[in-house]
């Protein structure tokens, strides 16, 4: 269904509207951000470094990639300290943030040929009544940010699968820098890698010799981090906390002496231990004392004595680990993604039938298996779309859009491994990134009538 642009433009503000009068009705539900957990988050450095030494402390910032940290402290710059108050200017950003989400899908959409019916559908189901969307946009935290680059994936992705064009395929490029700069699932430079391999896997040897410049460049640029951290601190990587979350993978808080654990005990003597092993004398307040938190370089010292104690563990017991990793990978998917410890305000008056389903084997049990089968279901579907795709390599005329679609999903993959082999918990926000994956899913299905076997004998995903 091809709109006029006065036709596109009214369902732009209908849903807009549609959207705002939902968040409306959830916000007289009481349904809003919990500023008490905020001042708890480790993924946030002291607010007052931020406001008083934001550049530097950016600079020295080694236990996370520095994005989010930039726009709290834009905030910060703008309203203040006080944590209430920063929870609800985050609150707004994130409304914002989902006002162009909304913008982005229905482009998707247009570029799918849904009919309006399927539109408001997908809108009313993944926006609007949509507990997860609700949850992260209402949690205080870089998620719902995440996920919008997620949708940012989709939409680049597809637009280049049609004739290759430079500034998308840029775009892709960008679009995975901003989550190299956001979260350390993303972080390591092998993401920018995977990256050029999804477009190589997309146009195969069409301008190879430009997107291997175009990689190289933005390949420099995810390793900046690294290369920083390595300069003035002594270990490369984006993130200085692999050693800690192996830890946790193996839930064996009982090495060295209970170094690995995750709170501050003894910091003093680990940041001393740092100062002296590299005879480190910068004394920037993000680095050294009371406000550096979790960003003190003690921290750098507990995770690299940990990295070496879980590698240790891992290769002394591989299957163990594989294990556990099987497990969590199994376990997590019977969640759903608001299963998470860190509720809003009035998330448990209105919402607890969630929980209290758990408190029924039965009900709990449906639960469980309904959403893992759910998942296995949408992986497979995924996977057979990829190998459609590689099947069809040399063809550049033909199935490139399985090719971008099954792209998308490797990229989500990424972050599902990485997730489960090197992060001990809140799976449930981690897998939160793919909610518009899900929404891709709903669009193929509902596009061809549900019908798989029409799926995967036509040449083409969408009509």
């Amino acid at each position: 269904m091809n709109l006029t642009i006065k036709e596109k433009f009214k369902l732009y503000s209908t849903i807009i509207i549609l959207f705002l009068i939902s968040r409306l009705i959830f916000f007289y539900l009481d349904i809003q951000p919990n500023h008490k957990i905020f001042s708890q988050m480790w993924q946030v450095i002291d607010l007052t470094l931020l406001k008083e030494n934001l550049i530097s402390s950016l600079y020295y910032l080694h236990y996370q990639p520095p994005l989010w940290n930039l726009f709290i402290g834009f905030f910060v710059k703008l309203f203040g300290t006080d944590y209430e108050v920063i929870a609800n200017i985050i609150h707004i950003f994130n409304i914002l943030i989902s006002i162009i989400s909304i913008i982005i899908f229905l482009n998707i959409s247009f570029l799918f040929n849904l009919n309006k019916f399927q539109t408001y559908l997908i809108s009313f189901l993944y926006i609007f009544l949509s507990l997860s969307y609700l949850f992260y946009e209402n949690y205080l935290h870089y998620t719902h940010l995440t996920t919008f680059f997620f949708l940012l994936f989709i939409y680049n992705y597809i637009n280049f699968s049609k004739n290759f064009e430079l500034k998308y395929e840029i775009y892709i490029y960008i679009t995975a820098t901003f989550l190299v700069f956001t979260w350390s699932a993303f972080s390591h430079p092998f993401f920018i890698v995977l990256i050029f391999l999804t477009i190589f896997y997309i146009k195969y040897n069409y301008k190879i010799n430009r997107s291997i410049v175009i990689f190289l460049i933005f390949l420099i640029i995810s390793a900046s981090l690294s290369i920083k951290n390595k300069v003035e601190l002594s270990f490369f990587g984006n993130s200085s906390w692999i050693g800690l979350q192996i830890i946790q993978v193996l839930k064996r808080w009982d090495v060295k002496q209970g170094l690995c654990d995750m709170n501050f005990k003894n910091i003093k003597v680990y940041e001393e231990q740092f100062i002296k092993k590299y005879d480190f004398k910068n004394k920037h307040p993000a680095l050294i004392g009371d406000k550096s938190k979790w960003n003190n370089v003690g921290m750098i010292y507990k995770t690299q004595e940990c990295l070496k104690a879980g590698i240790e563990l891992i290769l002394k017991d591989p299957i163990n680990y594989l294990s556990i990793v099987k497990f969590n990978f199994i376990s997590t998917h019977g969640h759903f993604a608001f299963d998470h410890g860190f509720k809003p305000f009035g998330w448990e008056k209105n919402f607890s039938f969630f929980d209290d389903i758990k408190k029924y084997k039965i009900a709990n049990s449906i639960k469980v298996r309904s959403l893992q089968i759910y998942y296995f279901a949408m992986y497979l579907f995924f996977l057979l779309i990829f190998f459609k795709g590689l099947l069809r390599l040399n063809d550049n005329n033909k199935f490139s859009i399985y090719k971008a679609v099954s792209s998308i999903y490797v990229v989500y993959l990424w972050m599902i491994v990485l997730t489960h082999f090197f992060a001990g918990f809140e799976q449930e926000r981690m897998r939160h990134i793919g909610h518009f994956l899900h929404i891709l899913f709903f669009i193929i299905l509902v596009k061809n009538n549900f019908n798989i076997i029409k799926i995967f004998k036509s040449q083409k995903l969408f009509n």
